[in-house]
Formats: structure tokens, sequence, C-alpha cells
């Protein structure tokens, strides 16, 4: 019966890591951006467009790249979070076109409030994990009572 409770425990724990918490927490600190850039390539196969809004976190992998020229494919190069100059590279050269950007702010511009959102994120991981380790810990040095060996 100890070998049913313990996967019972650790299925339990997979449930909850697998609940959509941290996602929703990115996601109501979070809202989605779009600017819209002519940019102009001479003799270069990168551009730098300035963002208009703080990108969240410096997190570049939130940014997406549409370009209106069908010989770009553009990727992020680097961001300076300092000036929101974001460089663009995979352009073609001499060309003229409008860039998509699409990238994550912040939706809450409250330090506090964020802290003790992304602290309850950690908290819930933090939880998960005792959660197991706690259960485990009870069941295989818990006193087996009579006709429950098994």
């Amino acid at each position: 019966m100890r070998i049913f409770y313990s996967f019972l425990i650790v299925f339990t724990s997979v449930l909850f890591a697998l609940l959509p918490f941290t996602g929703a927490i990115h996601s109501l600190l979070t809202d989605l951006c779009e600017d819209n850039q002519t940019v102009t390539t001479a003799s270069s196969t990168n551009a730098t467009v300035q963002l208009f809004d703080e990108l969240y976190d410096d997190d570049t992998s939130s940014i997406e790249l549409l370009s209106h020229d069908s010989d770009d494919i553009p990727i992020v190069s680097s961001y300076n979070g300092t000036t929101r100059a974001l460089i663009i590279a995979g352009l073609a050269e001499d060309t003229t076109r409008v860039i998509d950007v699409t990238y994550d702010v912040d939706a809450i511009n409250n330090s506090y409030f964020t802290t003790a959102i992304t602290v309850a994120t950690y908290i819930w991981l933090i939880m998960i994990a005792l959660f197991a380790l706690g259960g485990l810990i009870w069941l295989w040095w818990h006193p087996v009572k009579e006709g429950m060996e098994g």
C-alpha cells in the first residue's frame, strides 16, 4: 500500500506542477506591445529600431519580428535596456521595409506588487516540492497500522 500511496503523492505533485500557475503570473505581469517601424538598410544587413516601451525584464526571447520584405529573415541581434535600442540582423541590403516588433511590456508598473507576485510563484513551486518530500517521508517512516501493510 505504501508504494501506491507514494505513487499517488508523486502523481499529485506532478499535477500541481502542471497547473498553469507560473504562466498565469507571467500573463498577469505583462502586456503585449506592437511597434511598426520603417527601416532602411544601406550596405548593411543590420538595423537599429527604438522600442516605444521598455521590454519586460529585458527578456529578448519575448520579441517577435515580422518584416514586410520577403527577402528578410529578421532575428534579434542585441538589445540595450537603457536606450531601448533593438538591433535586428538578417535583413536584405539597400532596402526600405516596415518591421513589426511585438514584445512583452510591464503591465503593472508597481515594483512592490510585482515582487510580491513573483515571490508567490517561487512559494508555489517550493510548496509542491515540500508536499512531495514531506508526504513521502511521512509515508515511509510512519508506523503501519494493522491490516494496512498491503
